[in-house]
C-alpha cells in the first residue's frame, strides 16, 4: 500500500472510531471511556501499519510486539481503572461537564476529536519503520527497542507501586519506590518509551518524527499530564502534597531535596 494511502486510511479509521466512542460515552454517560481508547490506540495503529506496510517483515513484527506490549499494558491499566469507577465518571470529566453547562455535549465532542487528532499526529512514528525494506535491523533500532523495554518495565513498576500504596493508605502521599524520586515517574517512563520509538523510526530514516517525543513531553508536562494530576493531588492531599512538591522532582527521577519553605 502506498504511504499516503496507508496514512489516510488510518486517519479515516481513527476519525470513525472516535465518533463511535463518543456515541458510546453519551449512551453510558461516562466520557472516561476515551482514556481507554487512548491507551489502546497506538497498539491498534501499529498493528494496522504492520499489516499494510510493505517493508521488511521482521522489522514490522518487532515494532508490533513492542508497541502492543507498551500500549496494550497502558490500555488494560486504564480499562481496569475506568471499570472500577463506572458508572461514576472520572472527576476530571465531571468537572468539565459542570463547567461547560448546557454546552457540555458539544465541547465534549470537540475534546474527543482533539484526542483523535493527536493520535493522527503521532501515528507516523509507527508507520515509518513499516516502509523500510532493508533486511536486518541496525544498532539504532536495537537501542530504540531496548529503551522501549526499559520504559515498559519502569512504567509498570511505577503503576504497581502506586496501586499498592493506595490500597494501604488512599489519603496520604506515595513516596516509596520510584515515587520517592519523582512525583510522576509513570509519565516519565511513558515519555521514555516515545524516545525509544523515535530511535526505532530514526533507524528507518524517520528523523522528522522527532516532533513526536517533543510534543508528548510538552503535553505531559504542560497540558494534560502533570498539571491536572498536581491540581487534583493538591485538592485532595493539601499540605502533605505541598511538602512533597518542595522535596521531590516533578518529572525526571532525581535525588530528593532536604530544603523546604
Amino acid at each position: 500500500m502506498y504511504k499516503r494511502q496507508q496514512l489516510l486510511l488510518c486517519w479515516v479509521v481513527i476519525f470513525t472510531v472516535i465518533n463511535l466512542t463518543f456515541g458510546l460515552s453519551q449512551k453510558i454517560r461516562n466520557a472516561g471511556i476515551v482514556d481507554v481508547l487512548w491507551g489502546f490506540s497506538f497498539c491498534a495503529v501499529t498493528i494496522f501499519f504492520t499489516l499494510t506496510g510493505d517493508g521488511d517483515e521482521t522489522r514490522r513484527i518487532f515494532l508490533a510486539v513492542a508497541t502492543s506490549l507498551w500500549s496494550g499494558r497502558l490500555g488494560i491499566y486504564l480499562l481496569m481503572r475506568w471499570r472500577a469507577l463506572h458508572p461514576i465518571e472520572d472527576k476530571r470529566y465531571a468537572e468539565l461537564r459542570q463547567k461547560w453547562g448546557t454546552n457540555a455535549n458539544l465541547y465534549m465532542f470537540g475534546m474527543f476529536h482533539w484526542q483523535g487528532a493527536l493520535i493522527m499526529i503521532f501515528s507516523p512514528i509507527f508507520a515509518v519503520p513499516t516502509w523500510n525494506s532493508n533486511i536486518g535491523m541496525n544498532l539504532v533500532e536495537w537501542i530504540g527497542l531496548a529503551i522501549v523495554a526499559i520504559a515498559i518495565v519502569g512504567e509498570s513498576i511505577a503503576d504497581w507501586q502506586l496501586a499498592r500504596f493506595k490500597k494501604q493508605s488512599s489519603n496520604e502521599v506515595c513516596q516509596s519506590g520510584f515515587w520517592k524520586y519523582s512525583r510522576h515517574p509513570n509519565y516519565f517512563f511513558q515519555w521514555i518509551a516515545w524516545m525509544g520509538f523515535f530511535l526505532f523510526a530514526l533507524g528507518s530514516g524517520g528523523w522528522w518524527t522527532f516532533y513526536c517525543p517533543l510534543l508528548m513531553l510538552f503535553l505531559l508536562v504542560k497540558v494534560f499530564g502533570i498539571p491536572a494530576n498536581e491540581k487534583h493531588n493538591l485538592e485532595s492531599k493539601g499540605e502533605a502534597y505541598k511538602r512533597y512538591q518542595q522535596t521531590t522532582s516533578s518529572f525526571i527521577p532525581w535525588p530528593r531535596s532536604t530544603k523546604t519553605t
